[in-house]
């Protein structure tokens, strides 16, 4: 190995494509855009998936159909022809395979399978076993050890439908000390008779002014005049 016949890995390097550099460089005139068109002109920008207008390949296929449960459990799976590897007495548990990089998720938990033979005696820590994969490990002398995960407690919550509210709770009387008890009271007795006194005003008042509109009501009529001023008067006038 020489120095002029170092290269560099096959498909590593990749020459810069020229385009628009005469006819020679086999990218000139059009520049690989070919004749006119749609796809020869600026700014052409149609989606990966179209196929000239007719209904798209990705349009017809049809959606995902029938029942898919979000909730479902999935296992890491784990064949017992991978466990070769470790020694005989070992104990497999999901950290060591984590770090033997056997698996890469734990999940919601891991499944042994019976694919393939095992020829160690090992102890086996999962969450669930095949029958077959059971019988395989205890063949071999080996345990199978289920690891049992407990159950999420949810709070059971029920909501109270048309209920009626509750009651107030009753107000407290506070007690007043001894001494405090009898000034309160004096105090209302003499509000009370404010008030009493009060509205009595306006009735006395008007009670006495209907007294006097029918005191003058009954006032007695003007006596008659006599004879003698009648005769005086008609005297006065004819001087």
């Amino acid at each position: 190995m020489k120095l002029h016949e170092l290269q560099p890995a096959p498909g590593s390097h990749h020459p810069r494509k020229r385009v628009g550099r005469g006819p020679g460089s086999g990218h000139g005139k059009t520049s690989t855009r070919g004749q006119k068109g749609q796809r020869a002109r600026t700014s052409v920008n149609m989606p990966k998936t179209f196929e000239g207008g007719q209904t798209r390949l990705t349009m017809r296929t049809p959606k995902l159909r029938g029942f898919h449960n979000r909730w479902k459990k999935r296992f890491a799976v784990l064949n017992l022809t991978r466990l070769n590897r470790f020694k005989d007495g070992a104990e497999i548990r999901p950290e060591t395979l984590l770090e033997a990089g056997i698996i890469k998720d734990v999940g919601a938990g891991i499944k042994v399978l019976g694919t393939g033979d095992l020829s160690r005696k090992l102890t086996i820590y999962a969450h669930r076993f095949s029958a077959e994969a059971r019988r395989k490990i205890e063949a071999a002398g080996g345990s199978a050890a289920v690891i049992e995960v407990p159950a999420p407690i949810r709070p059971k919550t029920k909501r109270a439908k048309n209920q009626p509210k509750p009651a107030a709770p009753a107000p407290v009387e506070e007690t007043p000390a001894e001494g405090e008890a009898t000034e309160p009271a004096k105090a209302s007795k003499k509000a009370k008779g404010e008030k009493a006194e009060k509205a009595a005003k306006p009735d006395k008042a008007g009670k006495a002014e209907k007294s006097e509109k029918a005191v003058k009501g009954q006032a007695a009529p003007s006596a008659p005049d006599s004879p003698d001023s009648t005769k005086a008067e008609r005297g006065k006038k004819k001087s």
